[in-house]
């Protein structure tokens, strides 16, 4: 039966090579006549053409801060390059075996395999195998093109030829296997490897070689996994070229042949969830489209991060990441509602970001609450106003203010300021410490005042990191957090107070390669003083004391570890801070809405304050992180050089209350702050035993008439009203 089917296949095997005889006859009378013009023109191209194989586009790699992959950036071309050697032995044999089985010993062409094509697509009546060597191939991509011509096959053999003599044939056959296209996005072994089969290109074996093999000249045929009769015919000749190559057994080709052909995308890149694009690399990609190190304009930068194949080294820490999640549905765990939670980690010695959690999922989302979600800081901006106080006012934590309200303060041109204490408290008078264990709204405001507002927006600038273009503004709600911030500029500026006052600039990539593995960039840390080390370590002691004893309880940490924060609440509990640091970490939390301003009345049955969800968020988060760390002391500022003073604003007046007996009960004087004294366990001002209280008397003829009288003496006397004004001629103010 076999005989006769060649017997009647004989005429068609002589009429192909008589076909290829009158082919090569009319080719020869066609270029006589020009040949010494052809062979001119060849001999130039042979010399001119710039014969390139430099890779082509390639995928950019983004890695995590211990060297796992987070993430591919690409455009339309996924590429990933692979050493010859990392193919194995078999998969590269079945590879050439399907698409030039004499690669090794031909020149660039081989005219046989072009005779033998001919004659198998003849006898089959269709294209079954192709005579182009893996070198014309090479040409044909990168030089000639797909013209159908005889001029470009004879250009595509020449250069073809050159091309041997130019490279080695590791270094041809290397470029082949990371150029050629398989389909599905898919340009190289690597990333037919994984869109195929989801491994790497040393995982696969003869029965994968063989069906990407079968890709190799019409990839787009299988091109949404669909046309599998095709595809598995294909499969089934380069399985039997194999084994005609004496690569693989008979038994191993029917064992290939009985598995299934790929039926979706497995490439890590649609299947790994870590791979997905996510808040981070969001902000990684844009770092890098800004890059100085990858180019001068945005388009050259594009293409470097898209087609560049660069190898991207970042900050971020994924344990830190889980323990981020972990610690919101830890103390959330009915989730958020309509409620967002943001968190930012921040390396205080070296300014690296390790983690955040920027909002929702990011494909529902993308808008990241971390560097974008500008919000007000309500009292965590506090901390800004202590360290402008100590810093440029030479004020320290013990010394007096009063944190009585409410309080209002004039603000030309514009109405008054009023302020009242939260939740309406009528306050005390105290220390600075005590006025932030409070977080007493009428004593920042004072305490900003007397600092100085233009000092405040300086120092606040330093610490965040604002320059003249998005400065703060010095108006007098600055001191109670009315202006905004992001969560990252928080965890940052609290970094510094952490790192001894020197701001380390915020970074998220450490290192990033070109494709040859040449380092493009190595981050080197570059820091900038905000405040000094001694004032640094006075905010440190406050905001570690507002944490045992303060608004900051719930934010303790159970080892022991000294921790420093601060919260904040915004008007109408809008947002909702707790920003705090360790020597190890700064972790700035927030929660509210993502899209606008929503009171948050109802979280857990309380009012969102700061000091509820956002402190527990941050003491369940650094717990983990800190789990089996070294406990280490925050620093200690230096013996003060002066004893406590009190603090007032020029023209300030401070309120004493005398008793003037059962009968009386007690009276308010408002004396000059100078003539004032602190109780601090009662938390009050008292007369000093030289100040005068003026007193309005009724004289026996029916006149009212104002007598100052010392303090002390006023229990004695009658005095029928205060007045709040000192007369126009009192020189002492008493």
């Amino acid at each position: 039966m076999r005989a006769f089917r060649r017997l009647l296949r004989l005429p068609i095997l002589v009429a192909s090579i008589l076909g290829c005889a009158v082919l090569i006859t009319a080719v020869g009378i066609a270029v006589g006549p020009h040949s010494k013009e052809a062979l001119f023109a060849v001999d130039r191209e042979r010399i001119d053409v710039d014969l390139d194989l430099s890779p082509g586009a390639q995928r950019t790699e983004v890695y995590d801060s211990v060297g796992n992959e987070i993430g591919i950036l690409r455009y339309d071309i996924d590429r990933q390059l692979v050493k010859i050697g990392e193919v194995p032995d078999d998969v590269l044999a079945t590879l050439l075996a399907v698409e030039d089985n004499k690669f090794w010993t031909h020149n660039g062409v081989d005219i046989r395999a072009i005779s033998r094509a001919m004659i198998q697509n003849l006898t089959s009546g269709a294209i079954t195998q192709g005579g182009s060597t893996i070198t014309q191939q090479i040409v044909k991509l990168r030089v000639v093109g797909n013209e159908s011509s005889f001029s470009r096959k004879i250009r595509e053999a020449v250069l073809a030829a050159r091309l041997e003599e130019e490279f080695s044939k590791e270094e041809i056959l290397e470029f082949y296997l990371n150029e050629i296209y398989f389909g599905n996005g898919a340009y190289g072994l690597q990333a037919a490897s994984e869109t195929y089969f989801g491994k790497n290109v040393n995982e696969l074996d003869v029965g994968d070689a063989a069906f990407l093999a079968g890709l190799i000249r019409s990839p787009g045929i299988y091109d949404g996994f669909d046309d599998v009769e095709i595809v598995g015919k294909r499969r089934s000749m380069s399985l039997q070229s194999a084994l005609d190559a004496e690569i693989i057994s008979a038994d191993d080709r029917d064992r290939f042949e009985q598995r299934g052909l790929p039926d979706r995308n497995r490439s890590p890149q649609r299947t790994d969830e870590t791979l997905r694009k996510d808040y981070f690399l969001d902000e990684v990609t844009e770092a890098l489209l800004a890059h100085p190190a990858l180019g001068e304009t945005y388009q050259e930068r594009f293409a470097k991060v898209y087609n560049g194949g660069l190898r991207v080294w970042t900050t971020f820490d994924p344990t830190l990441q889980r323990h981020m999640e972990e610690a919101v549905q830890d103390v959330l765990p009915e989730g958020t509602g309509d409620f967002e939670v943001a968190i930012a980690s921040v390396d205080p010695a070296t300014g690296a970001v390790r983690a955040f959690i920027g909002g929702p999922e990011f494909a529902d989302f993308q808008f990241n609450l971390v560097t974008q979600g500008k919000r007000q800081p309500g009292s965590s901006f506090k901390t800004y106003v202590l360290a402008a106080a100590i810093e440029k006012a030479g004020l320290f934590p013990f010394d007096t203010i009063s944190g009585m309200g409410p309080c209002t303060f004039p603000n030309p041109p514009n109405v008054d300021y009023e302020v009242t204490n939260f939740n309406e408290n009528k306050g005390a008078v105290g220390t600075v410490q005590f006025a932030v264990l409070k977080s007493s709204n009428c004593g920042f405001v004072r305490l900003g005042l007397r600092t100085g507002l233009d000092n405040v927006v300086e120092v606040a600038n330093r610490l965040l990191g604002r320059g003249s273009e998005d400065s703060f503004r010095p108006y007098l709600s600055m001191s109670l957090g009315a202006q905004e911030v992001t969560p990252l500029e928080q965890a940052v500026a609290y970094a510094a107070i952490a790192n001894g006052g020197l701001r380390m600039e915020p970074f998220l990539i450490s290192k990033i390669e070109d494709a040859s593995g040449s380092v493009l960039y190595q981050h080197v840390p570059r820091g900038r003083r905000a405040v000094k080390a001694t004032t640094a370590a006075w905010v440190s002691e406050v905001l570690a004391n507002n944490v045992v004893a303060g608004t900051g309880r719930r934010a303790q940490l159970e080892s022991g570890q000294p921790s420093a924060g601060k919260t904040g609440t915004a008007q109408d509990f809008s947002d909702a801070w707790y920003v705090g640091f360790t020597p190890h970490l700064s972790t700035s939390v927030w929660m509210g809405h993502p899209e606008e301003k929503v009171s948050m009345t109802d979280v857990q049955g309380r009012e969102g304050t700061g000091g509820w969800v956002p402190a527990r968020i941050w003491g369940s988060y650094m717990t983990r992180v800190l789990e089996q760390q070294e406990i280490i002391p925050l620093p200690k500022p230096p013996p003060p050089q002066r004893k406590s003073q009190l603090l007032y604003l020029a023209e300030e007046k401070c309120a004493v209350d005398i008793d003037l007996g059962v009968e009386r009960g007690l009276m308010q004087f408002d004396l000059p702050c100078a003539m004032a004294q602190v109780d601090l366990d009662a938390g009050i001002f008292l007369p000093h035993p030289e100040a005068n209280c003026r007193m309005t008397e009724l004289s026996a003829t029916g006149i009212h008439r104002d007598e100052y009288l010392n303090c002390a003496l006023v229990p004695n006397r009658n005095p029928v009203t205060t007045t709040t004004e000192p007369p126009a001629d009192d020189e002492n103010g008493t």
